[in-house]
Order: C-alpha cells, then structure tokens, then sequence
C-alpha cells in the first residue's frame, strides 16, 4: 500500500544532519523513532502539551505508525513555536502526501525550495515533487474509477482529447517503448491546437494501469470510450503500429465518449526513418476528419520534430516506459543517452533532470531541505528562549492561522484536470501552507 510505502521512506526522506543554530531549541535527532514508542512519547506530552521536541518525537512516531492525521496534530504544535523547524516542514509535507492532500504536500516542498537551497537538495525536493505527481495521479485514477458510475452521467466538455498508448503487434521488443513514445507525440502535436484541450498523457496511462487492461482492450472502442469518461474527454485516440518488412504501419482512430462511435481515423506507413513523417500524416487526418481547420502557425508547430535522430526517439520512448513503471534509474539512463545523441532534444533533457531526481528522493537521505538558518544563529522571528514573539503573524492564504491550514483535510484534486494549449503537467490552484513571518519592531 501506498502508506506502507511512505512509512518506509520516512528515514530517507527527513534524515536530515544539524545545521548549526538552524532552530532555536538545539540539535534535531533524527534517530529513529518507532510506533512502539508512542504510549511513552504521549505520557510524556501529557505532562508538557506544548513541548516542540516532545511533539516531534511523537509526530514521527504517529507518522511510522501511518498516524497521519495525529502527526499533523503534533506538528501544528512544533511549527506554531518553531516555524523554520526543518524537520518538522519535512515530515509536514511526507505527512500531507499520506493525507493524499497533494497541494498541500507540494506547497510545503515549493516551500523548502523557494528559500534556495544547495543544488544537491534542490535535486532531492524536485524529486519529491516528481513522485508526489505520480501518486497523485494514482490516486486521482482510484478516485475516478470509484466514482464512475456517476462520472458516465454527465457527458465530457467538447473539444477535449485523451490519447491512449498504442498498441504494438509485432516482436521487437526495441520498438515496443513506441507505444508511449507515439502517444506523447500525439498529445503534443494535437495540443498545438488552441481549440482542443488535451488530457496528460501520464494520466492516461495511470489509469488504464488502474484499470488492469491488457494491450489488445487499448485498440476497442468501448474502452476508449470508458476512459473518455474517467478523465472528462469527449474524444479519445487510440490505434496501433506494426513493422512489416523494416516499414512502420501506423492506424489511429478517435472515439466518441458519449457512444463509442469513430469520429475519424487516418493511417500511414513507411520506413522507421520517416516514423515521425508517418505521425504528422496521421495527426493530420484525424484533425481534418474531426472537422478541425488549422491556422498556418498551428500547421507550422505540429510539423516540428522533438529530435532528428530516430534512434534517440527510441531511448526516450524507452525512457517513458520504465518512467511509467517507477524504475526511475532506467529512465534517467535512457533519457540521458537520447539526449547524449541529440543534445537538443528537450524533452528528453526534461526527462533525465525529473528522472534522475525522483531516483535520488527515492533511494538517497536528503543532507539538508530546509532554508537556511537566521544570521543571528536563532529561530526567524523568535523571541526570547525560541519562542515566538507577539509581533508574529502565522498566517495562511484565505486567513487564519497555521494550525487551521494543519488541520481540515483539503478536498481530493479534481480528476478530470486537463492542461490546455500545452501538457507541462502544471497544476493550478494550489492549497497549502504559507507562513508569512514578521519582525517585532
């Protein structure tokens, strides 16, 4: 389970060494701290409820135990005399994760990184964010499919796209990554388009994932139009790619949501060496058959190629592949040698950077996540003996204090996101924690 997972990580992700005065109450001790340990750790809070030390200890206690609303509870004591306690913004934002309140969790990471720390954790904190991404995209997958059968009520908005992987039907496992690889072209030649709205890709593909399809269901037209559904597309893509003597024959075809009817379909065949030819040739029949007119400068963008060279398309297929499969360290080595091929290939520089940080968050103990400590040496804002002064403000977005922001569960992210114009994967209208801190005159 995802919070077993978590719990397991919780070492890694917060063992963060002592930086010298960074918080006001001394040394963090970062030593394990075991479910076993929470009866002694709450008699000892019973005798001092507003102990940050005492609160910590149990904060991460609660969190090994999955406690995580409990650990949130004690948190909001350590950050409420303690805002810069860097421990405690870690388990913060590892304790949102297993609340599934994931706006909340990547606020607290933006946090960390807004305070510009060393480059080493700056990697680290942009690998956490990496995986936050994708359990929320579980997540919100789970969620949909719970809910489908009130999701099949209400049709999807026009003029949204999804695009299913497409299915390979041959036995050269070097080109089966082009599964992904097709898709991810797809996506981002279609949404050159300013009048359609396209779903991520990783999005669908997390959630036929969640659905356990097997490859032969990604080219039927009711799954197609099921998956419509689940993430709030009118229209879905979906096809399939073969080689016949050393050409490529690719066939796509869009679905309707609403009664799995064809809309369009287009094919086209060629070398391996055109491959990319053969995708623009069948992105242009599917718009034309979808009734789509494109301006020049819309034709213009879709013809652009990510790369000339086919066999670093290949690597950066392979690279999506185990990306989607959370072997990170696959990924990063198949990014890096596509862009080691085509230093200009972006999105596959894109890759190695976001992959090979998310391998770091995963396996490697972070050094430092928090900002760096007040020049006096003391807590930021504190007063006398680490405590906050009057003059301090703890205050979030919307009002209210911080201990409010700790508290209230945020509601789950809308499943039907979609990104428009363009698939960055940026989500907006983030919830989280915002501690604006004033000097005492």
């Amino acid at each position: 389970m995802m919070t077993r997972h978590l719990a397991r990580r919780a070492a890694l992700l917060v063992a963060v060494t002592v930086v010298a005065g960074a918080c006001a109450s001394g040394p963090r001790e970062t030593a394990a701290v075991t479910p076993e340990a929470i009866p002694a750790l709450e008699a000892q809070r019973a005798q001092a409820p507003i102990d940050p030390s005492i609160n910590l200890k149990l904060a991460r206690a609660y969190y090994a135990a999955s406690r995580f609303a409990d650990a949130r509870a004690a948190l909001a004591v350590v950050l409420t005399s303690q805002p810069q306690n860097s421990e405690a913004r870690a388990y913060l934002g590892l304790i949102y994760e297993g609340l599934n309140q994931f706006d909340s969790a990547r606020t607290t990471y933006n946090s960390l990184l807004a305070n510009k720390p060393s480059r080493g954790v700056q990697k680290l904190l942009q690998g956490r964010l990496a995986l936050l991404a994708q359990a929320e995209l579980h997540y919100t997958a789970r969620q949909a499919l719970a809910r489908e059968s009130l999701l099949v009520k209400t049709p999807p908005p026009g003029n949204t796209v999804a695009v299913l992987p497409f299915r390979y039907v041959g036995q050269d496992t070097l080109l089966k990554p082009l599964e992904r690889g097709l898709a991810a072209l797809v996506v981002t030649d279609l949404s050159q388009v300013k009048t359609l709205r396209l779903v991520e890709r990783e999005q669908m593909q997390v959630l036929l994932d969640e659905m356990h399809l097997g490859a032969s269901s990604r080219t039927d037209p009711s799954t197609g139009a099921r998956s419509g559904y689940l993430v709030g597309a009118a229209e879905v893509v979906q096809g399939q790619f073969q080689d016949q003597n050393r050409a490529i024959r690719l066939d796509a075809s869009v679905v309707r949501a609403t009664d799995a009817g064809i809309a369009a379909t287009g094919s086209g065949s060629d070398q391996l060496a055109q491959l990319f030819d053969i995708e623009k040739q069948v992105v242009l029949q599917l718009l034309d058959k979808m009734g789509v007119t494109l301006t020049p400068a819309e034709r213009v963008a879709i013809s652009e190629r990510p790369t000339k060279d086919i066999q670093a398309f290949l690597l950066y297929s392979r690279g999506l592949q185990a990306e989607d499969q959370g072997n990170y360290a696959a990924a990063a080595e198949a990014f890096s040698a596509a862009a080691q091929r085509d230093p200009g290939f972006s999105a596959a520089q894109q890759g190695a950077a976001q992959s090979g940080a998310a391998q770091s968050a995963n396996t490697a103990p972070p050094t430092d996540i928090a900002p760096p400590p007040a020049p006096s040496g003391g807590e930021i804002g504190a007063g006398p003996g680490g405590q906050l002064g009057d003059g301090i403000n703890n205050t979030v977005p919307g009002g209210g204090s911080v201990l409010d922001q700790v508290g209230p569960a945020n509601p789950p992210p809308d499943p039907n996101r979609i990104c428009e114009g363009r698939c960055d994967g940026t989500l907006s209208g983030l919830v989280g924690t915002l501690i604006i801190i004033i000097h005492k005159p």
